[in-house]
């Protein structure tokens, strides 16, 4: 099912959704879900608990495998990659509900680390002490402080990340996902849990990522205000299909949305 199309464009597509379907059982969790996305997509994904939001993530990043359909990422068909070599090519990143720190090193050193699995290629460069190892550790925590500041948390940069709150915790998972210059990312409710002023901040850290450093993203979140002020298109999940998909204004005034997800 296709609800108002999204704007088109001429550029093509970084990822590519051709009938994904998943079953678990006797239940069909994603029934022939199809889309595209574009490099620098801002896009939310909405609907009703069960829909098959977060199992379309799980699908597109190797954690679930398919049962029907295909995944093609910039312009390479992914289709049956493990999570880990979707996570080691480093193009498209996906976070989770949950935050996760090493909560003795810095915010900043939170980041570095997350960079070294890109930046060096293997465990014995990683420890080396020659030249190009230190140029490499330079470049990361420049890039480290670099995003440190786009999230925010430049005043709590040196400071254990298990002494954070859990919101801040969120941002300095957020920014170490951004440290491979990924072309795509997958957010998983990344405002569960998070008080209102925090809320603000990281709405405010992804749109300024996506605008600043023109990575797209997609951001599964039960918040439909904030999603609605956030992304430039939404999908509507519904019982595993598509059952809208174009503009926040055209979404809100869909009968269907209305009806199945949003309330009368």
């Amino acid at each position: 099912m296709s609800g108002v199309a999204a704007p088109r464009t001429e550029r093509a597509p970084l990822l590519e959704l051709r009938a994904v379907t998943k079953n678990y059982g006797a239940v069909r969790a994603l029934n022939a879900v199809g889309f595209s996305l574009a490099a620098g997509e801002l896009c939310g994904i909405i609907g009703p608990n069960g829909s098959g939001k977060s199992t379309l993530f799980d699908c597109c990043t190797g954690l679930q495998a398919l049962d029907a359909g295909r995944i093609v990422l910039d312009g390479t068909d992914v289709t049956g990659w493990p999570m880990n070599r979707v996570a080691r090519d480093g193009r498209m990143l996906r976070s989770f509900q949950k935050a996760s720190v090493f909560d003795t090193l810095s915010a900043e050193e939170n980041l570095v680390a997350a960079g070294q699995m890109f930046a060096f290629p293997g465990v014995a460069s990683t420890f080396s002490l020659g030249a190009g190892a230190r140029t490499r550790l330079a470049e990361l925590r420049a890039r480290a402080a670099e995003l440190i500041d786009l999230v925010g948390l430049a005043h709590v940069r040196d400071l254990p990340a298990g002494t954070l709150s859990y919101g801040q915790q969120k941002l300095v998972q957020f920014a170490s996902m951004l440290m491979p210059r990924p072309k795509i990312v997958l957010l998983d409710e990344p405002l569960a849990g998070i008080n209102p002023v925090l809320i603000e901040k990281i709405a405010t850290a992804i749109a300024e990522a996506n605008r600043r450093l023109g990575i797209a993203f997609v951001v599964i979140e039960h918040n439909v205000d904030v999603v609605m002020g956030l992304c430039r298109r939404v999908i509507v999940l519904h019982q595993g299909e598509v059952l809208a998909d174009g503009s926040p204004e055209a979404i809100v005034n869909d009968a269907r949305v209305v009806e199945a997800y949003l309330g009368g």
